[in-house]
């Protein structure tokens, strides 16, 4: 039988570990409902900011101390230190989303481009110059795209996910499970090959084997109220941070929990109850904590975020 002292510091210890292991303490989040952008430091609340953004999706960490947000005609970089604007591109009418790709270009989403039909993708260096165009055109929906190890881009388009080549080919696919039109949002590849995505309406997130079959789903439980799973990220120790939005326009801040953390196995790790005087519907996050602001950084084998040159 163990000591009550050594009991007690056994039980310390362990709660030590969960809260670094489950909590963020430094985020940056995307109010779709409101369309602003804001930090969050859980620990120097003094250090928040809050900053309108035009209408658009996705966020990413561009090096520099920068971040990317995609707009409705390209995107733009504002610093992580005061949400400040520094630079932009806005001459792409349409676009549904952006990315910095490992090569340092940015990947610009479109639908029914010029004189492109479905999806079109636009590879655009630094002064908005195509690089090269990439067309689906068998698909008329189009939400978040991330870049495979392999170079291929996962596709999120309502029904299903898809994986494309650079030219144009489909190599993957699967269906997502849920209602008829779920708006499926987001798609990362992990290690063992497996395929997580964050359902949209379905509320949860689904994960698909190699050959696209179905093989778990994450959501839950209802006191969280979940609606809709948006933009999410996978954090070093496996997790899924994941935001939990609510509808579109004003409002909305108070309903739901709409930042959630899962580990692997389904188990609600962590919540954040959003302030609802401040934030309407979350639709994009991002964790800072051990994440390298100063460099880019993209989804590595594993599907976490990881840095990958001074860009």
């Amino acid at each position: 039988m163990f000591k009550p002292r050594t009991l007690f510091s056994i039980v310390v210890s362990f709660l030590l570990v969960t809260k670094v292991y489950s909590q963020q303490h430094r985020l940056l989040l995307r109010d779709e409902g409101i369309s602003k952008l804001s930090y969050v430091d859980l620990d120097k609340p003094e250090k928040n900011w809050y900053v309108s953004v035009p209408a658009g999706r996705d966020i990413q960490l561009v090096g520099k101390g920068r971040v990317l947000i995609g707009t409705g005609t390209g995107y733009e970089e504002r610093l992580i230190a005061t949400g400040e604007k520094v630079a932009e591109i806005t001459s792409f009418n349409g676009t549904i989303a952006a990315r910095r790709l490992k090569n340092g270009n940015t990947l610009l989403t479109l639908l029914n481009w010029q004189d492109k039909k479905g999806i079109v993708l636009l590879e655009t260096d630094a002064t908005g110059k195509i690089i090269q165009t990439i067309n689906y055109p068998a698909y008329p929906y189009v939400r978040l795209v991330r870049e495979t190890a392999n170079g291929n881009f996962l596709i999120a388009i309502d029904t299903a996910v898809f994986e494309g080549t650079p030219k144009g080919e489909i190599v993957w696919k699967a269906r997502i499970a849920g209602p008829e039109h779920p708006h499926c949002w987001q798609a990362i590849r992990l290690s063992n090959g497996n395929t997580v995505v964050s359902s949209g309406f379905a509320a949860n997130m689904q994960v698909f084997d190699k050959a696209g079959k179905l093989i778990d789903s994450i959501r839950g439980p209802a006191s969280v109220h979940p609606y809709f799973f948006g933009g999410y990220q996978v954090l070093k120790n496996g997790n899924f941070l994941v935001t939990n939005w609510q509808g579109h326009g004003e409002g909305h801040g108070g309903s739901g929990v709409q930042l959630l953390e899962y580990s692997p196995k389904g188990k609600l790790i962590w919540s954040w109850n959003q302030d609802p005087a401040k934030y309407s519907s979350l639709q994009g996050v991002i964790a800072l904590d051990g994440l390298d602001t100063e460099k880019l950084n993209v989804e590595n084998n594993n599907g976490i975020l990881s840095s990958v040159s001074n860009r």
